[in-house]
């Protein structure tokens, strides 16, 4: 049946069940069709299952209803649309306040763009600092190349990133990268060195202008 009907064929479970069923009593007394349920709807109990929580595994859902594992798949897929997606990565979970700032300033932001345009970005500047290895090696996506199907597939020596590492602050705005300054070795980052690194940023501003 497999080889005829394929994935469209009942699975193997479900016929040995059917088969203890037509065992079990008198085949022409054995009922065919699904039966009216007194309670709530399959789909129904299931999507409360679901909502209840969100990370609740197919199986445990089948074996809690007592349906068979494709009937639940069917379910929960084409029925209720449901699909399991990956949680997004943020870098901290903020508290209400937090976010009411936030939104507030970005809400403030929008609006000063709306009235200066192009102006306001332009004023706009943004730094940021990192650690960076003196040797970074590529990633393997990086090394990825298009070849034919008869083409033998490139090597690459599996190397490391260096121990070394230096400390960078970077300053951009619209049009690209404006200040780049790397960290001499034994200083350390306070706020004499921050004051240093905006006196050189301005200078390069004003160089620039």
């Amino acid at each position: 049946m497999k080889t005829v009907y394929g994935e469209m064929c009942i699975s193997d479970c479900a016929v040995r069940k059917w088969v203890r069923i037509f065992k079990g009593e008198d085949p022409r007394e054995a009922i065919l069709h699904d039966q009216k349920c007194s309670g709530r709807s399959l789909t129904r109990l299931i999507n409360c299952m679901i909502r209840a929580n969100r990370r609740v595994k197919q199986k445990e859902i089948v074996d809690e209803v007592g349906i068979l594992k494709e009937r639940g798949h069917h379910i929960v897929t084409t029925v209720l649309g449901y699909r399991k997606v990956s949680a997004c990565w943020v870098p901290r979970q903020l508290p209400v306040e937090m976010k009411t700032q936030r939104n507030d300033m970005c809400t403030q932001l929008l609006e000063r763009y709306k009235t200066e345009r192009e102006a306001f970005l332009q004023r706009i500047l943004t730094g940021n600092k990192s650690w960076v290895h003196l040797y970074d090696p590529e990633c393997k996506a990086q090394l990825m190349e298009y070849r034919h199907k008869t083409s033998p597939s490139p090597r690459k020596f599996k190397v490391v990133a260096s121990e070394r590492k230096v400390f960078f602050t970077v300053f951009w705005d619209m049009e690209g990268v404006v200040h780049i300054e790397f960290l001499e070795e034994g200083q350390i980052v306070n706020s004499e060195r921050y004051i240093l690194t905006l006196r050189a940023l301005k200078l390069t501003q004003m160089c620039s202008t």
